[in-house]
């Protein structure tokens, strides 16, 4: 099977040795032209190789420009902040460690060690973010995540700008390990599409390994399946997948999913915005957004490398394969077959991205009028509880969602537009059955059924095991709220799925079913009291406002 070259260094062993030997202030002097450094202005430069004008730039994407890094005498004279607030810049990523190249271009900032002062940008509405790295060097694989993952977090704000100081090595592994770890492409892919764009990147070996390195990093975190045919496809507890989630997640998801599973919380929030007719929120707009961008920038990132002949013109990329030899694929399945089996996904659906929320909404409003609210929720609940093995098209649809949601990372919108309840209802199962380990063990359903009855039964659980239940009992609460004749037999269904036990033994778990039933009350009291508090505040809001 074809592959993709891997990348090799823009300078040899010898002279790698001689920069780490050679000190800083001669490598200013020989490399960048001391005082007088090329890198320090837009004199060596044509305008195609200045996007913001005054730098030696270039848009490696859409959102991401790498650049040299500015000065506050070139800030000055070719209006950078004004530039960046017409490009729609809203962040700028440090790599330099303070005090680098400090006999390169005019002298550095005395009280930040770097050529400007950080609260220029600050001071008109511009996030200011530094990770540094040492000039030829890497930093830790934990330090390139949280880079990546704080630059993931400023192209949801506006576009970016990246620099260390020529803005060619540490500027371009960032970014390449952006793609790695938002496209799913291979690290070989990743590196040559950046030096397309940026010609010179990612300089040494070791930046180049640390591309490597990075993906075999994120590799095994990705998986939010078990899938046996995947390299990565090995089980995993409860305890495990939080640990790898809270590797990928950041901001205020990273918070909010601290101690529950984003597959259990997204798919708990479909089925109960479903059994309830409610409405697409803002987040699943924004997510659907977010997918149409990625998938753009999966096939612009294809295209350049079909167009530069690193990649075969009849070939698609198949995301998740990370093998030594930089290969895009290592799938074990004729070629073209798994791109042939998403786009049968995408074509059950039979429209675009951009409508998906659109439609699920009128699916579910024609549900209301043709038969009440109510035979919505009796309908999720069905589902929810259905012990029966699921059809042939079910079972097609959650493997192709599951497939989805294991190599893709926009993946996630497919799973909160999912309309059909069988299939969110079969999909949540199965992730809990699946595990290494079930959710509640032996000793953990003793301790449940043994505490006080006026003591908080779930208190007894570890974080995970608890806010886990939460999000389910919720789940159970809010769509059986409108058929509680459905509540029983959801609930046996979650206890077989929670403690892998066969629907035989389920009379063994009466104890357990009065707890889980009083811990909905719970739940759903909490819920209705915070609803009310809102309200009120929100009422004594407007009023106040009157």
């Amino acid at each position: 099977m074809p592959t993709v070259p891997v990348p090799r260094p823009a300078y040899s062993q010898a002279r790698e040795n001689l920069v780490k030997a050679i000190p800083p202030k001669i490598i200013c002097l020989l490399a960048c032209g001391g005082w007088d450094c090329r890198y320090e202005g837009p004199a060596c430069w044509r305008p195609s190789q200045q996007a913001v004008q005054g730098l030696f730039s270039h848009w490696v994407t859409d959102d991401i420009v790498a650049m040299a890094r500015p000065s506050s005498h070139l800030i000055k004279k070719y209006n950078i902040i004004e530039q960046f607030q017409r490009l729609n810049i809203k962040s700028i990523i440090n790599m330099q460690l303070p005090g680098e190249h400090a006999h390169c271009g005019p002298p550095l900032e005395p009280d930040t060690g770097f050529t400007y002062s950080p609260q220029t940008f600050m001071e008109n509405n511009i996030f200011f973010f530094n990770f540094g790295m040492p000039d030829f060097g890497v930093s830790s694989l934990v330090g390139m995540m949280d880079g990546v993952k704080v630059l993931a977090f400023a192209v949801k704000e506006g576009k970016v700008a990246v620099h260390c100081h020529a803005g060619l090595g540490r500027t371009g592994v960032l970014i390449a390990c952006y793609l790695v770890y938002t496209l799913r492409v291979s690290p070989s892919e990743a590196v040559h599409y950046v030096r397309i764009k940026r010609p010179c990147s990612i300089q040494t070996r070791d930046q180049i390994s640390l591309v490597f390195d990075f993906a075999r990093l994120l590799g095994p975190q990705l998986a939010q399946y078990p899938d046996f045919s995947l390299r990565h496809g090995a089980q995993f507890t409860l305890l495990q997948y939080l640990h790898r989630q809270a590797l990928l997640l950041h901001g205020q998801e990273s918070r909010t999913l601290r101690h529950t599973p984003k597959v259990v919380y997204l798919l708990c929030g479909r089925l109960t915005a479903l059994a309830l007719g409610l409405p697409a929120s803002p987040e699943v707009h924004a997510e659907l957004e977010r997918r149409a961008e990625l998938r753009a920038l999966g096939r612009a990132v294809r295209e350049t490398l079909v167009a530069k002949q690193y990649l075969p013109l009849h070939r698609e990329i198949h995301r998740g394969s990370w093998g030594g030899s930089g290969s895009v694929s290592s799938w074990d399945e004729p070629e073209g077959f798994l791109e042939r089996k998403r786009q049968v996904l995408l074509d059950k659906r039979s429209y675009s991205d951009s409508d998906l929320s659109k439609i699920t909404v009128k699916q579910v409003r024609k549900n209301q009028r043709k038969s009440g609210q109510a035979s919505v929720a009796r309908a999720v609940a069905k589902e929810m509880a259905d012990l029966n093995p699921p059809g042939e098209s079910v079972l097609q649809r959650t493997a192709l969602l599951q497939e989805e949601l294991n190599s893709s990372e926009c993946a996630w919108a497919l799973l909160v537009t999912e309309s059909d309840p069988h299939v969110l209802s079969c999909l949540l199962w199965t992730w809990l059955e699946k595990l290494k380990e079930p959710v509640l063990s032996a000793d953990d359903i003793e301790r449940l059924t043994s505490v006080s009855q006026h003591v908080n039964h779930l208190s007894v659980l570890t974080k995970p095991q608890r806010h886990t239940m939460s999000c389910l009992l919720g789940c159970v609460g809010q769509v059986t709220s409108l058929c509680p004749q459905r509540e029983e037999a959801v609930l046996r269904r979650l206890i077989q799925a929670l403690t892998r036990h066969p629907q035989e033994e389920m009379e063994s778990y009466k104890v357990l079913m009065r707890i889980l039933k009083s811990s909905i009350r719970q739940t759903l009291h909490n819920h209705n009291s915070l609803t009310q508090t809102s309200d009120y505040t929100n009422t004594c809001s407007r009023r106040g406002n009157n």
